[in-house]
């Protein structure tokens, strides 16, 4: 019996662990997998599914950070690191030199998190969040348009 009950426990914390991880990384919108490092972003649709999770992780990592969880902090930042890595790649391609030097500057402010995170100060890393959100907002003013329908498109 107690076996049975056991087994039985160890396979719910498995089966939780798996859910909880899965609802923690948000995936690609309609892409059915995250954008990985060093991917190009090919079309507008690519460039889209970066920015939506971008967004959800910026959620995450004000979220943690001001709630004190370094950890959660510091997996967020990582992932947006990469992925403005990615869109760095992407305007550097079109030859936009503000957005380029925007991406870079949110790569430059997300190390400046985790390096923060990684010594637990939580008011260098607030502090480094909000450089980070500044230069996203720059950039959104000079490269994105609201369409009447909803939502954004590209410049």
């Amino acid at each position: 019996m107690k076996r049975v009950l056991s087994t039985f426990s160890l396979l719910f914390c498995v089966a939780l662990a798996v859910s909880v991880s899965a609802q923690a990384t948000p995936q690609g919108a309609g892409q059915g997998s995250a954008p990985t490092a060093g991917m190009k972003i090919a079309s507008d649709a690519d460039y889209a599914t970066h920015m939506k999770e971008i967004g959800q992780l910026n959620g995450v990592l004000n979220k943690s950070i001001k709630g004190g969880m370094a950890d959660e902090a510091t997996k967020a930042a990582t992932r947006m690191e990469v992925l403005f890595k990615n869109i760095h790649g992407y305007w550097a391609a079109k030859k936009v030199e503000d957005a380029t030097t925007a991406a870079q500057t949110a790569v430059t402010s997300l190390q400046g998190v985790q390096k923060a995170l990684a010594s637990n100060d939580m008011a260098a890393a607030e502090t480094a969040r909000a450089t980070l959100a500044g230069t996203c907002m720059t950039c959104h003013t000079a490269h994105r348009e609201k369409l009447p329908e909803g939502g954004f498109r590209i410049k």
